[in-house]
């Protein structure tokens, strides 16, 4: 799932799928709460850089959702909610994303209630996949049941408060844009997606006409779509690596550097970025680049789709942080009833894990002498990208025999 690009990384291009008209009685669409309250505040839990909350499908149990504004629909991935629920599909669609292979069949489901805490929305459709190929759980580290994208989005104003852990949704006919709660961004919306104007990138060669897609549900820090730009633009590897998975399989690349990233009155330089194959790529989206996660974090977002805005905040001075890449070579999945075991998945070759002996399938024990089975997924990778230098010290079991694996932390790139 991650290998370089250290987190999640899902960007779906779908078709807009019109909600089942309201009976009579019911005036409002998308989400909403009984209350008189102009707000409701769901707490989430952030894991690998994404937002995870929880939801109910019908009378389901209380599920785990990924909050992706890349996503132009509702995707179930956990195929036994479908069946627990008798859900029916009434016809298939295509899925098209990044990643190496063909497109994905799923189907569609119509007039479900999703219900986010105390705010519900009726006559929603989602759409589900016959097995989940993504493997969400095993790459994030918790478990995971499908992914919320435009439908929470469309008719509230929704913040997502990294700092806190909460996601409030706002009525909008009481949302007033104050300058003390950030900086307002106008975004346009293509495939029920948030382009983010007033950004873009600067290249080798000078600026570059650009519109960034805001994508909370991808972990990286800026992602280039390859065949959207001039690759002299940039400093990209001369080795192809495996930067994660989309939608449609791994995704396949080059790391590169962008000399400049500017937002608004906000600028970055030398900002670490992925550059997917255009082969990775299966669709006309328009998109050139998008900002995920990693990015993401130090800021607190409030999107208005309705008015078709965003508001920027940064979170104390974490925003002039180094973004880095990872800097051990490993890519990791978590695995067990809590997924806390951790098994190499990939390794990138001549990365300081390769050079160390360390081989895929091998599951780590300790950390620098701590059982990992403390840690979540996210907790292990930041580890592994604090500090160039760092003295990493991994205690492995492959297949029935312990080994201790020792090198240091180094820039891939």
């Amino acid at each position: 799932m991650r290998t370089f690009l250290c987190w999640c990384f899902l960007c779906v291009t779908l078709g807009a799928f019109s909600q089942a008209p309201t009976s009579a009685g019911e005036s409002f669409i998308g989400f909403h709460w009984n209350s008189g309250r102009k707000s409701v505040e769901i707490p989430f839990e952030l894991h690998a850089n994404l937002v995870v909350i929880p939801l109910r499908i019908n009378h389901s149990d209380t599920l785990r959702f990924l909050v992706d504004s890349g996503l132009g629909a509702t995707l179930l991935t956990d195929t036994t909610v479908v069946t627990k629920l008798g859900l029916t599909s009434i016809r298939t669609v295509e899925l098209n994303g990044l990643g190496i292979h063909k497109s994905l069949k799923a189907h569609v489901v119509i007039d479900t209630k999703l219900q986010v805490g105390p705010a519900y929305a009726l006559h929603q459709n989602l759409i589900y996949v016959n097995d989940d190929l993504l493997n969400l759980s095993s790459s994030i580290g918790t478990k995971i049941h499908g992914i919320i994208g435009y439908e929470l989005f469309a008719n509230v104003v929704v913040t997502i408060d990294y700092a806190h852990s909460r996601l409030i949704l706002t009525q909008p006919s009481r949302y007033r844009y104050k300058r003390r709660k950030g900086l307002r961004l106008p975004i346009d919306l293509t495939d029920n997606k948030p382009y983010l104007h007033q950004a873009g990138l600067t290249g080798l060669k000078g600026k570059l006409p650009n519109r960034l897609l805001m994508d909370t549900g991808a972990g990286h820090v800026l992602l280039v779509e390859a065949s959207a730009s001039d690759s002299t633009q940039f400093q990209l590897s001369k080795q192809r690596f495996n930067l994660g998975k989309g939608l449609n399989g791994p995704i396949i690349g080059r790391l590169g550097r962008v000399p400049a990233l500017e937002i608004g009155p906000w600028s970055w330089s030398q900002v670490p970025a992925t550059f997917p194959d255009s082969t990775a790529r299966k669709s006309a989206d328009p998109w050139q680049a998008s900002l995920g996660g990693e990015f993401f974090r130090r800021f607190t977002l409030t999107f208005h789709y309705l008015d078709q805005y965003v508001v920027i905040k940064p979170i104390g001075r974490l925003w002039k942080k180094d973004f880095e890449y990872g800097m051990s070579g490993l890519g990791l999945r978590a695995i067990g009833p809590d997924f806390r075991k951790f098994v190499v998945e990939t390794i990138h070759p001549d990365s300081p894990a390769d050079v160390a002996g360390m081989l895929p399938g091998d599951e780590i024990w300790m950390i620098n002498n701590k059982r990992v089975d403390q840690f979540r997924l996210g907790d292990i990778y930041r580890m592994l990208k604090k500090k160039e230098g760092s003295a990493i010290e991994l205690m492995i079991r492959r297949e029935r025999e312990f080994r201790l694996i020792r090198f240091r932390l180094r820039k891939l790139f």
